[in-house]
């Protein structure tokens, strides 16, 4: 009932385009020819143009065709994991209670931004030690530089002005060991706004804010990281290739990863970009990383999805999922982006083999030509359902 009124709706459209290209055809050029009419209409009936509304209802994906043979897919298991370093626990590195948040879940922070503040009273001792020493120092360094001079000019004993040189170095040794304790703490040397016990938590990377266990007035130790940034535009899926197949696998193979949620399958493509040299015993399978990009943020680190291992050949072909392929008439098509966004249109193709859920196309299309592969049957549906509109209206 749902995917019907779905159809519906997309048929109305369907037929207001049909109506105006039909008027303007009108309009335009009366003496048309019957022959040259029936081609233009049968071209405009494998086109549609859907509004954002309706593109949304109808959940319209697209995908690359990939590069392969139907019989040569090879199909694993994989998880989906953050890359190393584009996630961060962060907590503090003194012991600190939680005075004030900066940030939310879910926001998206910078390299550097500020998530929260700490009072510590240990960050305050050692601003203080740091305070002391930066004058020891600067007095040590007048007293070495007036010995040198002296001694320069036969007035001062070199034990003197070696005294006062030992004493500037170490002086000086300690106030650098300090600054940098505070650097590895991420704190200013001369302390906040705030005070001397003001610590200021930040995030160590770009990303968005993933997880935040913390409360107002909370005590952390350096042992808890309560939040957790993450960057999710560019994630692994770690295979599990069996160990009968992974011969076939090469670096660089292109991999196409599909994640099954309530309604569709998406697809995201990858590259193999390393194959281990170890076999896990137990599962009698092989790791396999593929790198896989992901900007709107839809595919979910941790989860499990299916991975198609295209192996290529000599003998390689345009390869797409077998919902991407339907019927017009006699003809088997594949629905591609038009120049508009919005706008679709239905390329007769000419089909090879099917297997593993992915079919072969012989002509019609190249690898890498962007098809609907989500939302093809809808399209076709309302393009058959509007002609046959169209033709009970003439």
């Amino acid at each position: 009932m749902i995917r019907n009124l779905k159809i519906l709706l997309i048929v109305v459209g369907a037929l207001s385009l049909q109506q105006a290209y039909a008027a303007g055809e009108a309009e335009g050029d009366q003496h048309e020819n019957e022959e040259a009419e029936h081609a233009g209409e049968e071209n405009q009936s494998r086109q549609i143009h859907l509004t954002p509304e309706q593109t949304e209802l109808l959940s319209i994906q697209t995908v690359a065709a990939a590069k392969g043979r139907a019989g040569a897919i090879v199909t694993a298991p994989a998880e989906i994991q953050y890359v190393p370093d584009r996630v961060a626990e962060v907590g503090p590195l003194l012991e600190g209670k939680l005075t004030g948040l900066a940030v939310d879940l879910g926001d998206r922070v910078n390299k550097g931004q500020l998530l929260a503040t700490l009072n510590s009273v240990e960050l305050a001792r050692i601003r203080s030690r740091l305070i002391s020493l930066e004058a020891r120092k600067e007095a040590a360094e007048s007293d070495y530089n007036r010995e040198r001079e002296l001694q320069g000019q036969g007035i001062s004993s070199e034990e003197e002005f070696l005294d006062a040189k030992a004493a500037f170095f170490e002086t000086k040794a300690e106030y650098d060991s300090v600054r940098e304790q505070l650097a590895v703490y991420g704190s200013e040397s001369s302390g906040d706004s705030g005070g001397l016990a003001q610590y200021a938590l930040r995030s160590p990377i770009e990303g968005r804010v993933e997880q935040m266990h913390v409360r107002l007035g909370q005590t952390l130790s350096p042992s808890d990281t309560p939040f957790i940034v993450a960057d999710a535009s560019v994630l692994w899926a770690i295979l599990q290739v069996s160990e009968s197949d992974i011969d076939q696998i090469s670096t660089g193979d292109e991999v196409q990863i599909s994640s099954r949620d309530s309604s569709s399958d998406r697809f995201h493509s990858g590259q193999v970009s390393w194959v281990s040299s170890m076999l896990d015993e137990k599962t009698r399978t092989i790791p396999v990383r593929v790198v896989l990009e992901s900007p709107r943020g839809d595919l979910r680190p941790n989860t499990y999805a299916t991975a198609r291992i295209m192996t290529e050949s000599e003998a390689s072909l345009p390869l797409v999922p077998d919902d991407a392929v339907q019927t017009i008439g006699d003809d088997s098509v594949v629905f591609v982006p038009g120049d508009e966004k919005g706008a679709y249109k239905a390329v007769p193709v000419t089909l090879g083999k099917e297997a593993n859920d992915w079919i072969e196309i012989k002509s019609g299309i190249s690898a890498n030509t962007e098809v609907v592969s989500v939302g093809a049957f809808d399209l076709m549906s309302a393009i058959t359902a509007s002609g046959r509109s169209a033709a009970h209206g003439h």
